[in-house]
């Protein structure tokens, strides 16, 4: 992915292209991506609402273009849904320093159980990692069904990472998204019992 182009230690795995590989740097759109956010937006034409998984764009060849808003329009509203999963979830971040730094991984989870710990609702969503917050359905869906335990939280992970394109230094991040993935899971599924 990088070649010869210096050190991508802090780059993207995921939604990269040959025109940029620069992470989303953020944390609050990470969660909020993982419970179906959704943005009410105003400007000129009038307002809508946006889903926040419609907002944000991998870069693709045009790497000025990070977002789907028009430059004369504000967001008003953020608009969480209310889900039982809320109940068993957390935010799981993996940095350098303890404050002040942008994560080298980063999980939302939220999951719901059933009956001897299967799980019924899994939402997982990745940052530090990927060119915009990253919604993992394809882990959501290996899990959903599963029981959680350690096996079936490292499985999800290594379907959240299953598209990872690591550079020369920044191969280390994909083993430790899935490990911050798991961990998430595991924390949120303690949360959940409760």
């Amino acid at each position: 992915m990088c070649g010869d182009r210096g050190l991508d230690r802090g780059h993207a795995l995921l939604g990269g292209s040959d025109a940029c590989i620069a992470t989303y740097p953020g944390d609050w759109a990470v969660a909020l991506i993982a419970f179906d956010a959704a943005l009410d937006v105003a400007g000129p034409r009038g307002r809508r609402t946006l889903p926040l998984a419609d907002l944000h764009v991998e870069p693709g060849d045009r790497p000025e273009r990070e977002h789907t808003l028009a430059w004369d329009e504000i967001v008003t509203r953020i608009r969480v849904p209310v889900t039982a999963a809320g109940r068993g979830s957390t935010f799981h971040k993996v940095r350098d320093r303890a404050s002040y730094a942008f994560a080298l991984a980063s999980a939302a989870v939220a999951v719901t159980l059933g009956e001897g710990g299967a799980v019924e609702e899994c939402r997982i969503a990745v940052g530090g990692v990927a060119t915009r917050p990253w919604r993992c359905h394809s882990a959501e869906r290996e899990l959903v069904g599963a029981v959680l335990d350690r096996r079936s939280a490292r499985r999800a992970g290594e379907s959240a990472f299953a598209g990872a394109r690591p550079g020369r230094h920044n191969a280390f991040r994909v083993e430790l998204g899935i490990r911050t993935v798991a961990e998430a899971l595991r924390i949120a599924g303690e949360r959940a019992v409760r």
